[in-house]
């Protein structure tokens, strides 16, 4: 990281970090304006007339001194769109904060700027910098200085974005097709509201705005993610003067944030990556940063969960057949899912109840472990802490625990309700059966479910959806204090909880409850565009997938896991030796592989006519890399066109080889590539420039290709 901060003009900071450079203007009246941000400009740029150039004129029928678009947009000065905060009190005008500089100090990721209003009484403090990957981090709190009581609304992030930005890239998606992607022209105001309490399936907290011809190679872009874990608001507007900004923020219920006197409440962080080569290259910085959070020591172990082999049919004998199966093939963890708890044989009972079940395990979990530990494996083990059946002993006791307003009927879903994590006996209860759970077992990991969205977040007259989520956040966090060799997942039904906020505490997601594999294909996609391969949890499923019907051969299910940390979610039992065999060898690819996938650059290569879809995994000295090519639906030509290999060095040659392969279709090709089944050696010029072509694949197969320098 370089700082280049001496001999700058009054009021000027800039950072530069990696090849980003970041500049701002901070007045001593008013808000800070973000006047740069983007690749490195020269260290002896006139900051001063780099401000004076971007100063617009006045046009008429509008104010005499328009407000400025600042990273605080200040209601107080006229600014006419979304200000950066509404706050409403009894005793000042709190609504239009005017902001005057009382200080800056440096600090090893940018600054911290403070602010003031003393008429308003309150103060600001906004952290801006840049990461080491070049990313802009900004966060935001306010205090409190005055004596009456504050109401905060709204808390915003504010980013403004280059006037050429006219492309806009979001995500939607529903339980069992989540990280869909839309692209559309931005020329008008896009919002989205997430009132879910989690992230939920269908408000992914990221944004995408760019160059009108941006794409996976090529363009100029920003990407934005809200690190948050609840309840949020997306925004990114296009006013009549002609100002682009984008607003990211915690979306507060109906008097949800009170402030007293000193009272002080901050924002979740809003990353910025900028690229100008494209989305891959905005991927990889996200993926770097995430990297750089989860600091992971051992290779990503293969997993085998036993959910769609037994759901809540729990049988010692079937289970600890079902470890031997596994361990066979190459698995390297094993996680025992829903129905180990007291009562529990349905999904309609016995959440809260978490003590193992006497019944189906009169000797406790410690044989399953034992036995499953004497293979070779790690042992796993599901919970949902967050929720609470009211038929279940919790909640008989303790109904008062329980997240709703007493004076209406219960709204359910998937017959349960969600545990207050804010009341303080609630927390210590869960706190202890976690503790104790993990502190008496042999237990390496913790499929973390959550599997409805909140509704009636309160238990009295104000909501509490943001302190749950606050809540939740402490008990990871003393958990990962007390057990730091234990790796938490963020399940929650598969996708609605992914976000750089909780993966301060999580080392994997599951990305989806689908295992469909053409499914599969886009939902990783989408979930590709911000985090890496390594905390994508994403598993082969049995022959007939469980959500769609639909049916594949193992080799498109194993090489649409291998994409991402991969794990089995199958009943070996029932699998033929040919099957178990074409297993074992995608295990061995991916045990072969997943330094290169999880620790090199992951690029997405667009296919000429949209049918098909590539991943390619090359590590940093490009001397290897690794190719998953799936052909989605039939090719708009008569055959696949030529695929380019980006990131080889142009005078190294590299060895193609063919590692797997779905069935070859002898009715779509007379003869395959002529280079197929030979020793081929090519340049990194030629592989880049005029690509590998490659043979005629029937509708959702694939094929495994490794290249190695030579």
């Amino acid at each position: 990281m370089t700082n280049t901060q001496t001999n700058l003009p009054s009021d000027f900071l800039r950072q530069d970090v990696a090849d980003k450079t970041l500049v701002l203007y901070c007045p001593k009246v008013g808000a800070p304006e973000l006047l740069y941000f983007s690749t490195s400009l020269p260290l002896e740029t006139d900051l001063v007339a780099l401000r004076l150039s971007q100063q617009t004129s006045i046009p008429q029928a509008m104010l005499d001194e328009p407000a400025p678009l600042s990273l605080l947009p200040e209601a107080g000065k006229g600014w006419q769109g979304s200000p950066a905060m509404e706050i409403a009190a009894n005793d000042r005008p709190t609504w239009a904060p005017r902001w005057s500089l009382d200080r800056v100090l440096s600090r090893d990721a940018g600054y911290q700027v403070f602010l003031s209003d003393n008429i308003a009484e309150l103060s600001v403090c906004l952290s801006l910098g840049l990461t080491q990957e070049g990313m802009f981090k900004q966060s935001l709190r306010v205090t409190n200085l005055g004596e009456g009581e504050l109401d905060v609304q709204r808390l915003a992030l504010t980013m403004p974005i280059p006037a050429h930005f006219t492309k806009r890239m979001s995500f939607y998606g529903r339980w069992c097709q989540e990280f869909q992607q839309q692209i559309s022209p931005w020329f008008d105001t896009w919002v989205q509201e997430n009132r879910a309490g989690r992230n939920s399936h269908a408000n992914f907290p990221s944004l995408i705005v760019g160059d009108e011809f941006f794409s996976e190679l090529s363009g100029d872009l920003y990407g934005l993610h809200l690190a948050i874990s609840g309840n949020h608001r997306l925004k990114a507007d296009y006013t009549l003067e002609g100002h682009r900004y984008v607003q990211a923020e915690a979306l507060y219920l109906a008097g949800e944030i009170k402030l007293k006197k000193g009272e002080s409440i901050s924002t979740p962080d809003l990353l910025v990556c900028n690229s100008d080569a494209g989305l891959n290259q905005m991927s990889q910085a996200f993926h770097q940063h995430a990297r750089s959070i989860l600091k992971l020591e051992t290779p990503r172990p293969v997993h085998l969960n036993t959910w769609e082999a037994f759901y809540f049919d729990h049988d010692m004998t079937q289970l600890k057949a079902l470890a031997d199966a596994a361990a066979e093939v190459g698995v390297e963890r094993y996680i025992l899912d829903d129905g180990w708890f007291k009562g529990r044989n349905g999904e309609r009972a016995a959440l809260g109840d978490w003590y193992v079940d006497e019944v189906k395990y009169p000797q406790g979990l410690t044989p399953l472990i034992e036995h499953v530990n004497k293979l070779g494996m790690e042992f796993g083990l599901w919970f949902e802490p967050e929720m609470l059946n009211p038929d279940s002993d919790l909640y008989r006791a303790h109904p008062d625990w329980a997240l709703q307003l007493s004076d209406y009927a219960n709204v359910m879903g998937r017959y349960q309700m969600v545990l207050d994590l804010a009341n303080p006996e609630a927390y210590q209860y869960i706190r202890e059966r976690l503790f104790s759970l993990l502190g008496d077992h042999n237990i390496a990991y913790v499929k973390w479910d959550m599997n409805r969205d909140y509704s009636q977040a309160g238990t009295d007259l104000a909501p509490k959806a943001h302190a749950q989520v606050q809540a939740l956040y402490r008990l990871f966090g003393e958990l990962n204090e007390a057990f730091p060799s234990v790796e938490f997942e963020s399940c929650s039904s598969g996708g609605a909880r992914v976000d750089f906020g909780i993966l301060a505490y999580c080392k994997r997601f599951w990305a989806s409850d689908c295992n469909d594999a053409l499914e599969r294909q886009s939902i990783q996609r989408g979930f590709s565009y911000f985090f890496p391969p390594e905390v994508m949890g994403s598993h082969i499923g049995p022959d007939k997938s469980h959500t769609t019907s639909r049916i594949h051969d193992v080799n498109f299910r194993a090489g649409t896991a291998m994409l991402g940390h991969l794990g089995i979610e199958w009943n070996l039992l029932e699998a033929n030796p040919e099957q178990k065999a074409n297993i074992t060898s995608w295990i061995n690819h991916y045990k072969s592989n997943r330094d290169l996938l999880h620790k090199g650059n992951n690029w997405r290569l667009p296919s000429a006519d949209g049918c098909a879809q590539a991943n390619w995994a090359v590590n940093y000295a490009a001397t290897q890399g690794v190719l998953v090519y799936c052909q989605m639906t039939m090719p708009k030509q008569a055959q696949p066109l030529p695929l380019k290999l980006p990131n080889l060095v142009p005078t190294q040659n590299y060895r193609i080889k063919v590692l797997e392969h779905s069935p070859i279709p002898n009715h779509l090709m007379k003869a395959m590539p002529a280079w197929w089944g030979q020793d081929l050696i090519l340049n990194g010029a030629s592989l880049t420039k005029l690509g590998l072509q490659l043979p005629i694949l029937d509708p959702e197969s694939l094929l495994l290709l490794a290249i190695e320098a030579c």
